[in-house]
């Protein structure tokens, strides 16, 4: 079968013909002076290399010469159909061919007029692509009424018809799934395609064929797709679940083909594919002193062969490998074969899944999930709505594999839906996919699944905390041992070396020892033990522990108390009678108290939280007569000692201080020669209006201060204008807005000798200069 190569490199970087922007010059300049004949030779060569963007040039002339030749309109309409990002073009161009084709089609010749009957096809194609059903099959029917029997894309099409039939029937599951574009911070308008996904959902491995930051690959150019050559990104989410901007890996090079195909559970083995051997086979890069290393040859015996090997998936723990190949022996197409770990270590010969995985057609882009028995893969078979659909398949206790389900829309469309990838609990996944709402060529997109989600599996997750921050050396490693599964059952994971957390898929009612151990697993520093629950549910297990570097050291999980002592900032006398409140992330009080006679308070509001634990509460501490204090607990507040202690300085309001002393708000910064407000300096008045509604007889007057530089008639204009404007933002968001008085100083009260005389410059650094230019809020009235 015809090996459609859809989302992967189609030829080898090392001997492909990268070209700059002066070859698609020479194209062009060519097209306006070249006859007919040489401009037909011209599009015919570069339609039959996949140079399709520059086709289109040469066709524009061409149908410049003799707009209503059908021939010439086909060869563009063909062209853009291919292009995959403007099939409402390709329609109109074939629209205009379609009742002018013919079964002897000459394309050498500049005198013919028709188009090949291949361009009902191509039709049908862009119809079908576009969610046009009723066009798709008008059109793939009337190409099998016309075409030959033997005609190369008669199967191709009897195929499609036969998948524009199952969009009738589609299992449509919006109810329950969710499929969203994964948006502009990993998609561009370059292609972005075959993403693998960490188990724990935190970091998103992608295929990206955008320019470099520093466009230092701007000259190497894939000729056949007119994009950059493919290099590797991954992107992890943010604290509050958001995509961070993709990091380019390191072992990506500016005129070579690195695509990704799948990451171990660990993050320590990164699976890619290349087409610098055979006809494009499987490599892989370990991570090893910060970073992935150059791609090696995958050398597993009978996985690479001559043949076409674009993808591989591996169970989480190691013990089974699948992987996709075009071997003549094979089913048909590509297929998808496994390979499993003998008792012995050594591992078995390939092993063709056969029906109902594999089919005449073909089936690519495996993915094994956390149960290892759960299959996620691509095929474009009759069961397909359109190209290439996700189907899943679970495999029972004997081995057998169930008929696969079509995952149904939204997940796949009427256009190629590949390289499924999912979280440890199936609840978000990730595709490939071209819709209508893309950024470009092909997209990621993120699938939230209330309706495929894991069941009846088991996963653990670890983390290994280092006292002091110290990083975690790289040879540490888990052990995870199976007690009673009846058979040597042993697995050996690493922690991730970006956040020293570890995972590892484990059988229900089960029993396992763990093993902590470094020194290339020689020397063992802790031992554990788990058993998981014997039902019928996904479980997980987490075991957080706290590694001391110094003497190998796992130290106990801690109780930990809030706890500390409120004083006066300018005495140091303990303040009695100080309310303390706990907030919760929403704002909301969870708990209050008063300190005692000595300021002191507890509360054990941190019971049960673990060492790195986020506790997502705040701590407000407020007294009449003082400047009311809150501050956020973070992960940091959960340290190595059970008490976590705030002791915390109250600031007395009395007449003359300035309330921006208290907090640290002495200088409003504004553009040159300007006094309106930037926004960036709102927040500083901000906790200056905190503190007047918490206070409402409150008055102060607010001073602003220039240096001496500039007259002295300029510095008093621009401070009263500084000073007007800060006071008026006060003003508006206070009740009584009289309680604020404002006035400029120019540079009248400077706090050092940075004087400047005449035409004399002061010899001040920038820094003393800076110590004048100021705004103040002294307190006038309590």
């Amino acid at each position: 079968m015809k090996k459609l190569i859809l989302f992967t490199a189609v030829v080898l970087a090392s001997s492909m013909t990268l070209y700059a922007q002066k070859t698609d010059q020479e194209i062009i300049e060519f097209a306006q002076t070249a006859s007919t004949k040489q401009l037909l030779k011209k599009n015919t060569d570069l339609l039959m290399d996949g140079r399709y963007r520059m086709s289109i040039v040469v066709a524009d002339k061409l149908i410049e010469s003799s707009p209503g030749n059908s021939n010439f309109l086909y060869r563009k309409g063909y062209a853009l159909s291919q292009q995959s990002i403007n099939y409402e073009e390709a329609i109109n161009l074939l629209e205009k061919v379609k009742d002018n084709t013919t079964l002897k089609y000459n394309a050498s010749s500049d005198k013919e007029t028709q188009a090949p009957i291949d361009a009902l096809y191509h039709l049908a194609s862009c119809y079908h692509h576009q969610g046009d059903i009723e066009e798709a099959k008008k059109y793939y029917q009337l190409y099998i009424d016309k075409a030959p029997k033997k005609a190369a894309l008669r199967g191709f099409s009897e195929l499609a018809l036969m998948q524009c039939k199952k969009t009738e029937v589609a299992t449509d599951k919006s109810s329950s799934v969710q499929i969203r574009n994964i948006g502009e911070s990993i998609n561009t308008e370059a292609p972005e395609y075959s993403p693998a996904v960490s188990l724990d959902g935190s970091a998103l491995y992608f295929t990206s064929r955008r320019l470099w930051e520093d466009s230092s690959n701007a000259e190497y150019i894939d000729p056949r797709t007119d994009t950059y050559l493919e290099d590797i990104y991954v992107s992890y989410k943010d604290f509050d679940g958001a995509w961070e901007t993709p990091i380019r890996l390191e072992n990506s090079q500016p005129n070579q083909n690195e695509a990704t195909i799948s990451v171990s559970s660990d993050e320590r083995k990164l699976y890619t594919y290349n087409d610098l051997t055979g006809n494009g086979d499987i490599y892989y890069s370990d991570f090893q002193n910060g970073r992935f290393n150059d791609l090696q040859k995958f050398d597993m015996e009978g996985v690479n062969t001559d043949s076409w090997e674009p993808h591989i998936s591996v169970t989480p723990d190691g013990n089974t490998i699948y992987f996709v190949s075009d071997r003549k022996e094979g089913m048909g197409g590509r297929d998808i074969y496994r390979i499993t770990k003998l008792p012995d270590g050594s591992w078995s010969e390939p092993y063709n899944l056969g029906a109902p995985i594999n089919s005449a057609y073909d089936e690519d882009a495996p993915f094994i999930a956390v149960d290892n028995k759960t299959l996620y893969f691509a095929s474009n078979n009759e069961n397909s709505i359109g190209g290439f659909d996700i189907f899943v398949s679970v495999c029972d206790d004997m081995g057998v594999w169930s008929a696969p389900i079509n995952m149904g829309t939204p997940i796949n469309s009427t256009g190629d839906d590949l390289y499924y990838t999912t979280t440890s609990d199936g609840r978000f996944a990730y595709i490939t996919s071209f819709r209508a709402d893309g950024k470009g060529e092909k997209d990621i997109y993120e699938i939230e699944d209330n309706y495929f989600g894991r069941k009846n599996s088991a996963l653990l997750k670890g983390l290994i905390t280092v006292v002091g921050g110290e990083s975690l050396p790289e040879d540490v490693n888990i052990t995870v041992k199976c007690l009673n599964c009846g058979e040597t059952n042993i697995r050996t994971v690493y922690p991730r070396t970006s956040n020293n957390t570890y995972m590892s898929n484990l059988d229900k009612c089960r029993e396992y020892e763990m093993v902590y151990a470094y020194n290339d697993g020689e020397t063992v520093f802790h031992t554990d033990k788990i058993k998981t629950k014997c039902d019928d549910e996904y479980e997980e297990i987490y075991k957080p522990v706290l590694l001391r570097l110094e003497d190998w050291t796992i130290i106990p999980a801690l109780d930990y108390e809030l706890a500390g002592t409120i004083t006066d900032t300018d005495s140091g006398e303990p303040l009695e009678g100080v309310l303390i409140e706990i907030l919760d992330k929403d704002g909301n009080v969870v708990e209050k108290m008063m300190t005692d006679k000595d300021g002191n308070y507890s509360s054990d509001i941190l019971k049960g939280k673990e060492y790195g634990d986020n506790p997502e509460l705040s701590l407000r501490v407020s007294k009449n007569g003082y400047v009311t204090y809150e501050n956020p607990l973070n992960t940091n507040d959960l340290g190595n000692e059970s008490t976590v202690l705030k002791n915390i300085g109250l600031n007395k309001l009395d007449l003359g201080k300035d309330i921006g002393n208290m907090l640290a708000v002495n200088t409003i910064y504004f553009d040159l020669d300007k006094w309106n407000i930037r926004d960036s300096e709102k927040p500083k008045l901000d906790k200056i209006v905190k503190v007047m509604n918490e206070n409402p007889t409150l008055e102060i007057e607010l001073g602003a201060h220039t240096d001496c530089r500039a007259s002295k008639a300029y510095n008093q204009s621009l401070s009263n204008k500084r000073a007007k404007s800060s006071a008026e933002y006060i003003k508006s968001r206070i009740s009584k807005p009289a309680r604020v008085k404002y006035k400029g100083y120019g540079e009248t009260k400077l706090v050092n000798n940075c004087e400047c005389e005449g035409k004399q410059e002061s010899s001040c650094s920038e820094e003393q200069h800076q110590l004048n230019r100021r705004t103040e809020f002294k307190i006038t009235k309590l």
